[in-house]
């Protein structure tokens, strides 16, 4: 009987372990569990430098990401203006066409129908003259269509000198002699094959003759070539600057539209060509990524370039490596990190 109490204490002993045995058990796994869930850490690869903000990739992390780099191409350019190009509908100048020919061929019958009244006149005259071979009363009648054919001939002459004036002094003298003349370069525009521009340049922009050619950007981005037709006799209003007519292809180039053009400008500048595919952007700017070491990228601001078939041209931009493929990758990266920070900071 006395050991009874004994085997109840040695239960109570073993029941008690086990429950402190449970307890840290349970703190074990709630650790491990916690240690499962918690982000994993990924080291930082953006260090801040004199220069700017580097990403460092090493050669394995660059194969993964697919980064590839590439020397800038060297080239030389003429520096350019920007400048504003208004695709202009072909019907004003076909409507003037029409309204010329109108005119002319008015002018030319009244012209010949007066030639026509002076002969019959100058003819009855002089029979009138041969002894009254016709009545004075025929002579005055002749001499009243003949006055009456002439003012009419002025007339149409004076209309068609109108429209001819007209013409020139909103289109220029090359334009308005193609319209007048129905010339092989009014057709291509009449027929849609090109397109007219006006171009204009910024106020105060100068210019020391009008540009031979011009790049015009199209409807998908592209660059068109233009060529000169002559100076505008009339500013555009809104820009108010050097003003002049070109021709271009008319694919891409809808009438109606308003559009950039470059015009050459001043003295050739050497420099360096920033692929399209280089490019990045934030923060409303283009960016490109610089290799400055084997495993480190430099982030730096597109800044005064300009824009060319191949990408951007840069004046005086020195011998680099520059990313071309990749580089969002590289932003990524570096916007990462910077969201980590700020998360540390809170």
């Amino acid at each position: 009987m006395k050991k009874k109490p004994f085997i109840l204490a040695a239960i109570a002993a073993a029941v008690a372990g086990l429950a402190v045995w449970g307890f840290i058990e349970g703190r074990k796994e709630f650790a491990l569990e916690a240690e499962r869930e918690r982000p994993v850490q990924i080291p930082s690869r953006v260090v801040a430098q004199p220069d700017g903000t580097v990403v460092v990739f090493d050669a394995d992390t660059q194969r993964r990401a697919d980064i590839a780099v590439a020397p800038v191409q060297a080239v030389a350019r003429r520096g350019e203006v920007e400048a504003l190009a208004t695709v202009l509908p072909a019907q004003e100048l076909i409507d003037l066409h029409s309204a010329y020919i109108t005119a002319r061929t008015h002018a030319d019958r009244t012209r010949v129908a007066a030639q026509a009244s002076r002969r019959e006149y100058e003819r009855i005259k002089a029979l009138h003259s041969d002894d009254y071979n016709v009545s004075t009363k025929m002579l005055e009648a002749a001499q009243t269509q003949e006055q009456t054919d002439e003012a009419a001939a002025r007339g149409a002459g004076e209309t068609l000198t109108a429209v001819e004036q007209g013409i020139r002094q909103k289109w220029g003298g090359v334009l308005a002699s193609a319209a007048m003349s129905n010339a092989a370069s009014f057709q291509r525009l009449t027929d849609g094959r090109e397109v007219l521009l006006r171009v204009a340049a910024p106020a105060g922009t100068a210019l020391a003759r009008a540009p031979a050619a011009a790049r015009v950007v199209g409807s998908d981005g592209g660059f068109r070539a233009a060529a000169l037709v002559s100076p505008s006799p009339v500013a555009d209003p809104r820009i108010q600057g050097p003003t002049f007519f070109y021709t271009a292809p008319a694919e891409r180039l809808l009438p109606g539209t308003v559009v950039i053009a470059y015009l050459p400008a001043g003295a050739e500048r050497t420099g360096g060509l920033i692929p399209a595919d280089a490019l990045v952007w934030w923060q409303g700017k283009a960016w490109y990524y610089v290799q400055s070491a084997s495993d480190r990228f430099l982030r730096r601001e597109l800044a005064g370039a300009m824009p060319v078939d191949q990408g951007w041209f840069v004046a005086g931009l020195p011998a680099l490596q520059v990313v071309v493929r990749g580089a969002q990758t590289l932003l990524s990266e570096e916007l990462r990190s910077q969201i980590e920070v700020g998360e540390e900071n809170k």
